[in-house]
């Protein structure tokens, strides 16, 4: 019997084991949804600490950022002065052990602790916005804005995402309210920012492009281990599909549809290093791609349900008219079960040399990818918009990813978002290769089919220790590499942040 019959036939008989598969489940964006059913025989005991661990700057990191980026500083408090406008804050959040306050009437109860605190607000402001960010999506927190009158004004939470945002147009003068609810949440911290944005001015500029710029979310969570789930590409939440690894044992990198043969839409892949990482977009306009599959089909520009076929980019400009143009091609992704901008994900692995060269020896599928709004880009800018004001999130399982007449899939302006190192293509084949130090470069779009406002900005990498079956990320950052004198080195907790 062959190795690939072998791996599906163990993989098959975990999955029996371990219980009823998720295929059942409503469908949620890249595996990566938490369900909130659990239930907790025992209550762990509640607890919040003061401290976020976040990982130290690696010896010798250059961290490269705006001079004037502000820092987190002090919690709100109501000697505080007033937020004027153009002014803004961040600050950090407690760490939360185990809560699940599923709304403000459950606050500080035995279903956990809620915070809250006070946010003084200047007149003349043209919009408050208020956001959450936290490292992990599978931990839910809910942000409510209460204007000085007691009336919330908005709510946002973090449901299968990293980021959320409160947007209050024209906010009154007084004392507002910021107040988080951990909802479904385990050892989860998070981090605060508010902005008065000043009222936007009349814009006197000439017509121009307002064009997406793609950037990578620098690779994290590297190891050798496959998921547990074969039918990985059946959204399963990432509590169902855990490592394939028991006492320590863990025979299988690659899944089977990575090692499947690449005539159907497998990887041909044999030893996996797997990885998380995504597309950002930090531009002005949102990147909006389109497609017309069952048009294709019928009017024969595609000779089968694999084959890939034409998309488009539509492009906005500034008078609030838009342009398309030819941008590459789609294609039905069978594993995933939704359509793809095909090779929008570009992986190489680096071998560094002794001078500290690197040569190529080994690549990743080039992986198609179907995103959604859920980690804000730079969280220090506050250039993102609504999130799905312009683009609506697509990888859900009635969303726009999934549609086969008039297909759209993209990112709205600020906005990025992730594929766990669980999802079918994240990772680059290893091989054969020897222990010692590697690079993992990720690039968007390669072929530069899609047109950005700025076409050399598109590559993240991660710096990786091989040693057996273990990968140990000693750095990730924005660039060609750790050796690129342009680098960003991300030294926080989250996918997307910097610092």
């Amino acid at each position: 019997m062959s190795r690939f019959c072998l791996l599906l036939l163990a993989l098959l008989t975990s999955l029996a084991l371990a219980g009823p598969a998720s295929a059942s489940r409503p469908r949620h964006h890249h595996a990566k949804a938490r369900t909130h059913h659990k239930a907790r025989a025992k209550k762990k005991k509640r607890h919040t600490t003061k401290s976020t661990v976040r990982p130290a700057a690696p010896a010798g990191a250059q961290i490269l950022s705006p001079a004037d980026q502000p820092a987190d500083g002090p919690d709100p408090a109501a000697t505080d002065p007033a937020l004027t406008p153009g002014a803004a804050r961040f600050w950090q959040g407690p760490t939360v052990a185990s809560a699940e306050v599923r709304d403000a009437s459950l606050c500080d109860t035995a279903a956990g602790p809620c915070f809250s605190w006070p946010l003084h607000v200047a007149a003349g402001g043209g919009r408050l916005r208020v956001a959450i960010d936290t490292p992990m999506r599978s931990n839910t927190f809910e942000v409510d804005v209460i204007d000085p009158s007691g009336t919330t004004a908005g709510t946002a939470a973090t449901s299968n995402a990293f980021d959320a945002e409160v947007f209050v147009d024209k906010p009154a003068a007084g004392t507002w309210t910021v107040r988080v609810l951990p909802q479904d949440v385990s050892n989860a911290s998070f981090r605060m920012r508010a902005k008065l944005e000043a009222v936007a001015a009349a814009s006197t500029a000439p017509k121009h492009m307002l064009l997406p710029d793609l950037r990578a979310v620098p690779p994290m969570e590297m190891s050798f281990i496959a998921p547990l789930n074969p039918a990985n590409g059946l959204y399963p939440p990432d509590t169902v599909n855990p490592p394939a690894d028991v006492a320590g044992i863990h025979p299988f990198s690659c899944t089977v549809d990575e090692m499947a043969p690449v005539e159907l839409q497998g990887g041909g892949a044999r030893r996996c290093l797997r990885f998380t990482s995504g597309p950002i977009n930090v531009g002005e306009g949102p990147y909006e791609m389109h497609w017309t599959y069952a048009n294709d089909i019928v009017n024969g520009v595609i000779q089968s349900p694999l084959a890939h076929g034409p998309m488009t980019q539509v492009v906005h400009w500034s008078d609030g008219s838009t342009t398309t143009r030819p941008a590459g091609t789609y294609s039905f992704h069978v594993i995933h079960g939704h359509f793809h901008d095909d090779g929008v994900l570009d992986m190489v692995l680096l071998k560094v040399g002794a001078d500290s060269s690197l040569s190529q020896v080994g690549v990743g599928t080039k992986s198609g990818f179907c995103p959604a709004n859920q980690l804000i880009g730079h969280w220090r800018a506050f250039d993102n918009t609504s999130p799905d004001g312009q683009i609506g999130s697509g990888d859900t399982g009635t969303g726009n990813c999934q549609n086969p007449v008039d297909g759209v899939l993209g990112l709205s302006p600020g906005w990025g978002d992730v594929y766990r190192w669980q999802r079918p293509g994240m990772y680059v084949d290893f091989g054969d290769n020897p222990d010692g130090l590697y690079v993992v470069r990720i690039t968007i779009d390669a072929p530069n089919t899609i047109l950005e406002s700025n076409e050399d900005n598109n590559s993240a990498y991660a710096l990786v220790k091989v040693v057996g079956d273990q990968a140990i990320e000693l750095e990730r950052g924005q660039g060609l590499s750790p050796f690129d004198p342009n680098k960003v080195v991300f030294t926080g907790s989250g996918p997307a942040s910097q610092d």
